[in-house]
Formats: structure tokens, sequence, C-alpha cells
């Protein structure tokens, strides 16, 4: 698994596949019922973490330490927490001093922030000079995202570690045995600590999201601690770093002095234009010094961070404000002298070369979407890619399906609708609330004498009285009842019920015109049934009542018998 995974919360959305620069999300369909799911391809993945804040189900997640570092606490072994710099905009601290204390509370041993690395960075690329241009490597998406997708650049990348490897090879350095946890706002920095080869830095990595929830879960309220001090020596003018042109601010004075020009770039769509120009020689004399930071604004943006509802502009000035109020006065003396540390990195060729279809093989997927010509290709971008054809070669590397174009599927669906209406015995008729005809199948039309062709799109008058309709529409109930249609010469049982979350009306028409014409005929024979029994009984009456006397009290017993059975008989027929 990688650092970024999809939980079972994923709706098959595309949102993380559409806010995905590099299109590193493969949609997989599972199950009979073909459900899609999400899956970061971690290989492609530069780990700007996007996805995490795109997906409305909040079903991605980065791979997390803090139970690990929780159990250390809890046996007790001395933690040092790093901190990267732009806690100050990331946590909804009234004071941003109060970070140490807080992290106290959750039993660290130490608690230091990174811009003691970061200086130590700072002095290593005016060490290197402004002989070549540079991209600088304190951004480890934009890393990857050179190593991965443009590795003819990497020789441009400064071979200079960030501040939380520096940071943390200070502490190792002083201290062989110290458990390093970094905290910070990036998805990326375990990638850079972890799986880079710089495991001598930094053990395990929080997100500030999660320290935050940490504190919570543990009713720590940090309203109530007192501010205090980084144990470390914390240079003030590298706490600058994480702002966009925070790098570049701490080595001005040196790239004036040389002539030289630099660039700072923000947003990882900015980014990439300008490393596709650079790739492709486009840039004529590259800038010396070029700053790169996928997050828009800096780490000040950073997808683990919290306060994310605030502007980019209010959490910049947050940090810059704290960067003003700390005077040089107030700062506490550096250290007589620094462990000697390797500043030093290389960087690998880690492009995964993905497979490309050729101009018949796309045409065939895309003919299984019933696209056979240009015209049919919407490049709507439902399913997440750019055009009809981007998706067509997703899909034949198999990070996307062919049913991911809703147009299709909306289509395809409509079409088995359609056959299924056209295919039921029963006459159909749907109508709008205006009472329009919308759609009326062959039975219908057989059933009440009309074509589609001039039905559909005329008022239900033209074929029926509408009451029945305009009781469900106002209603909104279901109705069954029975009609009569004396021009046609038909009588229909009918149910007639709404669309939930439209404003359609569908009729269900039932001709039972020769059940009921039966129903009659069984009446009318049993009636005449009757009749004749009862005329029967009145001419054996006339001839009991002849020989009455005869007979005497027999006859008398006849009569009664005879008028239970006229009694039955009449109770029979009702």
């Amino acid at each position: 698994m990688g650092l970024i995974y999809t939980g079972a919360k994923c709706r098959d959305c595309y949102r993380c596949v559409r806010i995905c620069q590099l299109k590193a999300i493969r949609m997989t369909a599972t199950g009979e019922k073909r459900k899609f799911h999400a899956e970061v391809i971690d290989e492609l993945c530069v780990h700007c973490g996007q996805c995490i804040l795109a997906c409305p189900q909040k079903a991605k997640r980065p791979v997390s330490d803090l139970r690990q570092v929780q159990q250390l606490l809890a046996e007790g072994t001395p933690v040092t927490a790093v901190v990267a710099a732009s806690f100050v905009s990331a946590l909804p601290l009234k004071n941003p001093d109060i970070l140490p204390s807080l992290l106290k509370e959750l039993n660290f041993a130490e608690v230091q922030e990174t811009s003691t690395g970061a200086s130590l960075v700072t002095k290593k690329y005016l060490e290197l000079g402004f002989e070549k241009p540079m991209l600088i490597s304190y951004c480890p998406v934009i890393v990857n995202l050179i190593e991965r997708h443009y590795p003819a650049l990497i020789p441009m990348l400064a071979p200079v570690v960030s501040p939380m490897i520096a940071q943390g090879r200070l502490i190792k350095k002083s201290n062989p045995e110290a458990k390093v946890v970094y905290i910070g706002p990036c998805a990326a920095k375990r990638d850079e600590a972890h799986l880079l080869g710089l495991q001598d830095s930094v053990d395990y990595f929080l997100g500030f999201n999660e320290l935050w929830q940490w504190a919570k879960d543990k009713e720590i309220d940090p309203e109530s601690l007192s501010p205090s001090q980084f144990d470390q020596f914390s240079p003030r003018q590298e706490r600058i770093y994480p702002v966009e042109g925070g790098m570049i601010w701490t080595v001005a004075e040196e790239l004036g002095a040389a002539g030289e020009g630099f660039i700072t770039l923000s947003g990882l769509d900015n980014c990439l234009d300008f490393i596709k120009y650079l790739h492709d020689g486009e840039i004529s004399n590259p800038p010396k010094l070029m700053e790169l930071w996928a997050c828009k604004g800096g780490c000040v943006n950073g997808p683990l961070s919290l306060c994310l509802e605030e502007s980019v502009f209010m959490r910049q000035r947050k940090l810059l404000d704290y960067f003003h109020s700390l005077s040089l006065a107030s700062q506490p003396k550096p250290p007589v002298s620094l462990p000697e540390i390797s500043l030093s990195r290389s960087f690998d060729n880690r492009k995964v070369e993905m497979p490309l279809p050729s101009e018949s093989e796309i045409k065939a997927i895309l003919a299984r979407t019933g696209k056979v010509t240009p015209g049919q290709e919407f490049n709507c971008g439902n399913c997440g890619y750019n055009s009809c054809r981007d998706k067509a070669i997703a899909v034949y590397q198999g990070k996307a399906e062919v049913e991911m174009c809703i147009p299709y599927m909306r289509k395809r669906a409509e079409s088995m609708s359609n056959r299924v209406i056209s295919a039921m015995p029963n006459a159909i008729i749907v109508v709008g609330k205006n009472l329009d005809i919308l759609e009326i199948n062959p039975a219908a039309e057989q059933l009440f004498q009309c074509a589609a062709s001039e039905t559909v799109g005329q008022r239900l008058l033209a074929l029926m009285p509408a009451g029945n309709f305009m009781k469900v529409i106002q209603s909104g109930e279901m109705l069954h009842t029975t009609g009569s249609h004396p021009d046609l010469g038909i009588i229909t049982r009918e149910i007639i019920f709404p669309v939930k979350g439209t404003d359609a009306v569908v009729g269900i028409f039932l001709d039972i015109t020769s059940e009921i014409k039966q129903q009659a005929q069984h009446e009318l024979l049993k009636s005449q049934t009757i009749q004749q029994a009862q005329e029967v009984i009145e001419k054996q009456m006339m001839v009991a009542q002849e020989i009455a006397g005869l007979l005497g009290e027999a006859t008398a017993e006849t009569k009664i018998q005879l008028g239970k059975l006229i009694k039955l008989m009449r109770q029979e027929a009702l």
C-alpha cells in the first residue's frame, strides 16, 4: 500500500481523478454490480495530497504513524518532536508559542523547530553558488514530480536536503538513539523521510491535523497552557521558509550582489506548466534559482493543515506577522558550534513508462462507448479526464473503465428503459406537470388508437379526461381506479403514480373491457336462471292450490318448503 489509501467510503464520483494533475488514480470495478473504487497509483503519485482534500466522502487518507508514536510515549521512550515552521498558520492557536507546551503535555521529551536545519540548508545553497540554474529541492512534491515524470531535469535539482532532514540529522548526530517525530502540513514528507534513503533523520511522521485531533482526544485545552520556547536555537530569519518566496528571501542579498535572476512559483498547476517548458527547452537562459512550491502560497497551504477555510493570504500574513514580531534582540544566542552533518542528497530516475495504445486501439476503445466519429466525442470531463481520447488511453493503461463515460451510461440506461417500456404489454403514458404527454408506448398507441409521433407533446386531454392525473399531481399519491372511454368502447383499470424527484406522472392502463363484458353476461345468465326458477315455482303453487283440499296438511308443508326455496334462490341472486 502506498502513502495515500482509499477507504470503503469511496462512492466513485471521479472527483479525485479530476483533481489529480498527473492522473495517478486508478478506478477499478469490482463485484457483480461493477462498483467502482478509486486507488492511488503510488509509482505515479507525487503525494501532493490534493485528492485527500477533494474527496467529498473523506475516503482518502495518508498512512498514519500516530499509533506507533503514542505507543512509544506510553512506554516512556524519549521522543523528540520536530515541528514545521508553518505551524503558526496551520494550527488554530491564539498564541503560537503555546505549541511547545502542548507537545510537552503529550509527553514529548523535546520540542524543536526546523529553522535551525533551515539555516544550515540556506548556507549550503550559498556554498553551491549560482553558476548554473538550480531548482530548489525543498518541496518533496516537486522532487517527486521531477524524479517520476521529468527525470531529464534531475541534474537541475539542488543536491541539498530539506530543513526537516537537516534538523533530524542534527538530533541524530547528538543522540543516535533518539526517536524523532516530524509534525507538519505536507503528505509528501513521509515519502521524503522513508522512501528516499534518508531514514537517518526522521523516524515517524504526523500531520498537523492528526496532532490537533490527538490533543482533542486527550481533552487538552490549549488555551489553558502557558507559552514556552522551543528546546533549541531557532534562527528568526529561517522561520519565513514556509511562505512562497521564503527561501529566496533568505539568500536575496547574495542573489542581488551576484546580479542573478530568480523565480518563485506556487501551485502544482503553475509548477507543471513551468517544468514542461523547462523540460522541452522552451525557456532560454533559465533563472539561476528556481523556487517551486506544489501548494499555492507555500507550505502555509499544506493539505494536512487546519485553518484551511482561511484564505491563503491570511495564512501567509499570520506567519509573516509572527516572523516580524520576533525581534533579533529577543532571540537566544546560537550555540558555539553545531555538529557536522551531511546536507547533501542525490536523486533517482523513478519514472514508470506507461504503455501507449495505437490509433486503432484508441478508436476501438472509443467505439465501445458509441464514439465512432470525432463529433461523438463530447470531452465533457465527467469521467475526470480532459478528453475522451485521454480517457481511452487511461482504459488501455488499466487506470480507467469503459463504463466511466457518464453520457454513454446515461444513454445506455435510457435505451434500456425505452426497450423495457416498449416491451410492456400494458399501455403506459407519461405526462409532465402541465399534462403534456412525454412518452407513450406501443401498447398505449394500440389501446387508445393513436400514434406516438402525433401524440407526444400534445395535451393529455386530446386523448382522455385528465382528472385522475390531476389528482395524483395534486396529492402526490398513487391512485388505483377504473376508467371508461366510451368513444373507444373500452374500459380500463388504471394505476397512476408520480415519479419521485421529477415532475413526471406515469399511468399504466389495463384493458378490462372483455372482462367486464363477461361479468355482465354472467350476471345476465344468473338473472335469467332465477326468473325461470320462479316461474316453475309459481306454476307448482297453482297446481298445489288446486289439489290443496286433497292433500291437506301436506300441501301447507309443501308451500312452506317451496317458499324457503324461493327465498334461498333470491339470496343467491344477490
